[in-house]
């Protein structure tokens, strides 16, 4: 049952299937508009589907509540040196460049099981305040690093899609939307990778919960900076899906129809 789960945790990473221009021309432009169908729900995590156009895979998005504060979750993705404790299957994952506490290029070396090879990436991690969506955004993709080759016996996997929106709701409470593809530079049929994804976005961002809502880690005054100004920019116009508790000064979320205050 291990060895089948870790098959289905890296499956979703395995599969080629390049997103068209039409869905993705820059690793800006993340989001994709169409219409989204729900698979699989559990308190505070819902997952969506939809299937790309010229291709059977089924692309993914991701709307949870975290019982984590935003500050503790966006440390847990930083600090890379703790990602073995948390995210399964990983190798090793290491800072190739730091360009700020907001960006940071990475490598990590992630175990899939047999017949496939391990897959590695090389990405460029950037977080930024989107004022007008009001998130804190983290945006993940491939890039190139002269000195990182590719390691004997590994496939260098491509990020095409990685786009991580959270912001906080309440003092222990965070919202995410992720958004991911990522074309592994293999080959797996289609209907085997639709057949076991639909829990994948699900384990990770409990995973995540769990990991977030233990630590206790000092925030980087980066991290506050952007905090603070998105906090202070939900309670000046609050999303309408949100509300803003002036005694406690935090924010709730109002509850809505599903998917309806995400894209």
């Amino acid at each position: 049952m291990k060895k089948i789960a870790c098959l289905a945790f890296w499956i979703v990473f395995l599969v080629p299937a390049p997103l068209i221009a039409d869905d993705i021309t820059s690793h800006k432009q993340c989001s994709m508009r169409r219409d989204w169908r729900e698979i699989f729900a559990r308190p505070g995590i819902t997952v969506y589907s939809q299937k790309l156009p010229k291709s059977g895979l089924l692309a993914f998005r991701a709307d949870a509540l975290l019982e984590a504060p935003v500050g503790q979750v966006m440390e847990v993705l930083r600090r890379v040196d703790i990602t073995d404790e948390w995210m399964p299957d990983t190798r090793e994952k290491y800072i190739l460049q730091v360009n700020s506490d907001l960006d940071v290029i990475t490598y990590s070396l992630n175990h899939v099981p047999f017949p496939f090879a391990d897959r590695e990436l090389v990405l460029r991690n950037h977080v930024h305040l989107d004022k007008d969506r009001k998130y804190l955004v983290l945006d993940i993709y491939s890039v190139e690093f002269d000195g990182q080759p590719v390691k004997k016996g590994a496939v260098r996997s491509h990020m095409q899609c990685g786009e991580m929106n959270v912001r906080p709701i309440a003092e222990r409470r965070t919202e995410v939307e992720l958004l991911l593809y990522v074309d592994p530079r293999g080959f797996i049929p289609p209907w085997l990778v639709n057949m076991f994804q639909k829990k994948l976005p699900y384990n990770f961002l409990r995973a995540l919960e769990k990991k977030a809502g233990k630590t206790d880690f000092a925030v980087r005054p980066e991290f506050q900076q952007l905090v603070d100004e998105l906090e202070a920019i939900l309670e000046q116009n609050p999303d309408p899906g949100a509300i803003v508790d002036s005694s406690e000064k935090t924010i709730s979320r109002v509850s809505s129809p599903s998917g309806s205050h995400l894209p």
